[in-house]
């Protein structure tokens, strides 16, 4: 008897049956919940989602000592010059961000999150926060270490299959 034809890299059920496949899709459904709460906090607030991810990178960017630029976070964002351009004007009136020459060069413009920036952003998520540390503080060091590896690890992955998609010429 022939032998049986092995299924395509790729194929569903290869996927299915593959180690880590259900947690994959515990970490989906932890990102749609996660996605669920900044909507109604943001709305809340009164920012639109890409108002949200502008002002989570600048200031990720300052936390690690990093800088922000429109054209930096026009590409993490994967938005078009212009709805970039829209992001922060938007954010600059609300009193969210600051748009800053670099004193090396003049013509880079650096983002900085304003005080108000960072209040608004605990009232935000504080309170998400608050629900799980109290369930992150039920594992020990080692434990909490793994997993903070293995997330880097698959956010990681996640960008390198982001950068294998084919790209269109100015998305957003």
């Amino acid at each position: 008897m022939p032998d049986e034809p092995q299924p395509a890299p790729g194929d569903r059920e290869t996927l299915r049956s593959s180690p880590g496949f259900e947690l994959l899709f515990l970490l989906q459904k932890f990102t749609t919940e996660a996605e669920r709460y900044s909507e109604v906090v943001r709305r809340q607030h009164g920012l639109a989602r890409n108002d949200i991810h502008a002002i989570n990178a600048v200031v990720e960017a300052e936390r690690t000592g990093g800088v922000a630029t429109p054209g930096g976070l026009r590409e993490r964002l994967v938005l078009s010059s212009a709805a970039m351009t829209a992001v922060l004007d938007r954010l600059e009136a609300s009193g969210h961000l600051e748009r800053r020459h670099s004193a090396e060069d003049r013509r880079q413009v650096l983002l900085a999150a304003t005080p108000s920036a960072r209040v608004t952003g605990r009232e935000m998520f504080d309170p998400m926060v608050q629900h799980m540390l109290p369930i992150l503080a039920q594992y020990t060091p080692e434990q909490l270490d793994l997993v903070t590896g293995l997330i880097r690890q698959l956010t990681l992955a996640i960008s390198e299959a982001r950068e294998a998609l084919p790209h269109g010429e100015d998305e957003g």
